[in-house]
């Protein structure tokens, strides 16, 4: 992901001193290849403005903010370029969820757009090629299982090797009663790490879509 230069950031967000700049982060999105040239012409713009909604740090304590300039908005002009995927951690729900359905409708009208490895949806029974990365991951749930901690969303028949989403016991996992999601085509997205086979543990349950039956 390339990472935006401290000059940006300087001119971005107008900060008093090197030190706050470098820990500014674009909020609700993840950079592709490609985005730094944009980013930076958007940055040229007159009246540029940050909104932290509300303010959140992500866990390198950095600051999280959307940017516009007028009526535009930068995030929004990523994601219809196809210049970077809607990403964990949460800062605005409203304006995540306007940025998916803007992804959804991206991936559809401008496939080409999503082809890099980086962007496009990777199958659940190849999640293993998409370890310890970042990645959006679809495919068909065959079962829900409540444990003690976690419910699990399991996409195959063999939960020591299969893909499994980890849904944390509270808000995230009331989100999705037992049985809710079996049938059902999803798309998550997430880090992808080791867990008895490939795992994302689920960050928001906006980051879990239902694609349909």
């Amino acid at each position: 992901m390339p990472r935006l230069s401290l000059a940006l950031l300087l001119a971005l967000f107008a900060c008093p001193s090197a030190a706050s700049a470098a820990n500014l982060k674009l909020a609700d999105v993840r950079l592709l290849e490609g985005a730094a040239p944009v980013v930076e012409a958007f940055l040229a713009r007159p009246g540029l403005r940050f909104e932290p909604e509300p303010v959140r740090l992500d866990r390198h304590g950095r600051r999280l903010a959307h940017v516009f300039s007028g009526p535009l908005w930068l995030q929004r002009e990523l994601v219809a370029r196809g210049l970077a995927i809607v990403a964990p951690p949460l800062v605005s729900r409203e304006r995540a969820q306007a940025l998916l359905a803007l992804e959804r409708r991206a991936r559809i009208s401008e496939p080409g757009l999503w082809a890099r490895i980086e962007a496009r949806a990777v199958a659940a029974d190849r999640a293993r090629s998409v370890l310890d990365r970042f990645a959006i991951v679809e495919g068909r749930v065959l079962s829900m299982r409540r444990g003690f901690r976690s419910s699990f969303v399991n996409f195959g028949p063999d939960w020591r090797e299969d893909f499994t989403i980890y849904l944390r016991r509270g808000r995230i996992s009331r989100a999705f009663p037992e049985g809710s999601l079996e049938g059902r085509r999803v798309r998550v997205r997430g880090w992808v790490y080791y867990s008895n086979g490939p795992a994302i543990e689920l960050a928001d349950p906006l980051y879990l879509e239902r694609l349909g039956r």
